[in-house]
């Protein structure tokens, strides 16, 4: 794998500097955090790994990060119960972007866990719980030859932010053949054909069934999707679908008259969500995955629609997740919006579950819990519009609601087929370059720099800190659909 040897190596110049660490909790009830063994003494952020797990006692231990279970599945967290000298490997993927993973360990059998609220982190929450932890160093080494200012940090692991960088700088070139990819607006468009069989490219390289799914006989503007599929091991007719439009807004739009590039809306979200696949891609899963990329978005989602009236019988949908315009937005200083849909009635955030789920997935890996709390503090307060609203920037926001106004693909998912969808997205409106020429990544890269900060620096942990909140929503969605109940 891509940056695999710069990794290791850096670890072995890291590892006889750090070693585990326990609460200050050290005994509750006679069982003490130091009962159990953890190693390696350092774990590897983002990849998954297998860790060892020795008790001194007969105890249990809760790991609430995803795991490769016996069947070969990825699941959302474990409990073992070790007797004493008992030891157990497991598979698990720790934090990608936190210093420590936190686990819970309590009397054997125990299954009654505390857990956080999901805009709070585990630090947090064990500063004010009894509960009995453990907390393990973690480390996720830097791509050689990559600064910090260049986004080193975020460059390695199962999916990385520096990868969505990397095809991003090809993609949006001016020579690379992909720049003006409007509607289509005609069949077998020459720009948007060379995207399409590019992207069928990548995802067979895969391992992906490639499919691009023309309709000939849908109205104009021509509707055409090219999507990759991975048929599910135990429900191969439920369906998690993961997209983003295609098409970027032609000459002539509103409100900044087109775009020959369109990095931010929505090159980016074909960048994070096909670097999200890449890494799915690796792992078997209950549901079939379908990660579709939209045409003709800009014009009245018709790719979509062509593709939900297409559905095979007897298939259903579970969920979709959908990033469009998003990018610019946290660690700079505008809100990642995270939008919830259905809308259930008129009041704010109703479909908690799936609110609740991201925030708890995001905050379990990156240390976002005040920024979180910061951004629903601000959509209550203060609203939709003044998350798209650049004349008000609002540092260290990221707010995950139920939306009254979708307003990309994913709202044909849970209108039509009642489907609790979500959407990452940032500044639309309020980005000067919105539908404009300026639209390009020196543009993205502009908007993102901050004190002490380079622009590229935070825009790479902006595509990682997505990314991987794709990756975990989907591994979390494959195990555990929410339904619009």
């Amino acid at each position: 794998m891509r940056g695999k040897s710069a990794l290791l190596l850096s670890l072995l110049i890291i590892s006889p500097a750090l070693s585990g660490c326990f609460s200050e909790t050290e005994e509750i009830e006679g069982l003490k955090s130091t009962d159990v063994v953890i190693t390696p003494e350092i774990l590897i952020g983002a990849i998954f790994q297998e860790v060892e797990f020795t008790a001194t006692r007969d105890l249990s231990i809760h790991i609430p990060y995803f795991i490769i279970d016996d069947s070969g599945l990825v699941s959302n967290s474990t409990t073992l119960d070790l007797k004493a000298q008992d030891s157990q490997i497991v598979e698990m993927l720790a934090p990608t972007n936190i210093e420590y993973a936190y686990f819970l360990i309590g009397e054997h059998g125990e299954r009654n866990w505390e857990s956080r609220a999901s805009n709070q982190s585990w630090e947090e929450a064990f500063n004010t719980s009894t509960q009995l932890f453990a907390a393990q160093h973690v480390s996720r080494p830097s791509e050689s030859g990559i600064s910090a200012e260049e986004g080193a940090n975020h460059s390695t692991g199962l999916v990385n932010g520096f990868a969505v960088l990397e095809w991003m700088e090809m993609y949006t070139d001016g020579n690379s053949g992909y720049n003006e990819r409007w509607g289509p607006f005609i069949p077998m468009d020459p720009v948007y054909e060379r995207a399409l069989g590019f992207l069928s490219g990548e995802f067979n390289s895969m391992g992906m069934d490639a499919q691009i799914h023309r309709y000939p006989f849908s109205s104009t503007p021509a509707a055409v999707n090219v999507c990759g599929y991975k048929t599910g091991t135990t429900h191969p007719d439920e369906w998690l679908v993961l997209g983003a439009h295609l098409d970027i807004a032609e000459i002539g739009s509103g409100p900044g008259g087109g775009t020959h590039i369109g990095a931010h809306d929505n090159t980016a979200g074909v960048a994070m969500v096909l670097e999200a696949a890449r890494g799915l891609s690796q792992f078997e899963m209950r549901r079939t995955l379908a990660v579709c990329f939209w045409s003709n978005e800009e014009n009245g989602y018709f790719g979509v629609d062509r593709w939900i009236d297409d559905i095979p019988e007897g298939v259903s949908v579970t969920n979709y997740l959908n990033i469009d315009s998003a990018g610019v937005n946290y660690p700079g200083d505008y809100t990642l919006v995270m939008d919830v849909i259905p809308d259930t009635d008129d009041q704010l955030g109703e479909q908690w579950e799936m609110i609740h789920l991201a925030e708890w997935l995001g905050s379990n890996n990156n240390d976002i819990a005040e920024v979180l709390r910061n951004g629903r503090q601000l959509y209550h307060e203060e609203g939709y519009a003044a998350m798209k609203d650049h004349d008000h920037t609002h540092p260290n926001t990221i707010s995950v609601h139920e939306s009254q106004r979708g307003r990309s693909d994913y709202i044909r998912f849970a209108y039509r087929l009642d489907v609790v969808s979500m959407d990452f997205g940032a500044i639309t409106g309020g980005y000067d370059c919105y539908h404009a020429p300026c639209d390009t990544l020196d543009t993205m890269n502009e908007w993102m720099v901050t004190e002490n900060r380079t622009g590229q620096q935070n825009l790479v942990e902006s595509f990682d800190l997505i990314t991987w909140w794709l990756v975990n929503l989907a591994f979390h969605l494959d195990e555990t659909p929410i339904y619009n109940e």
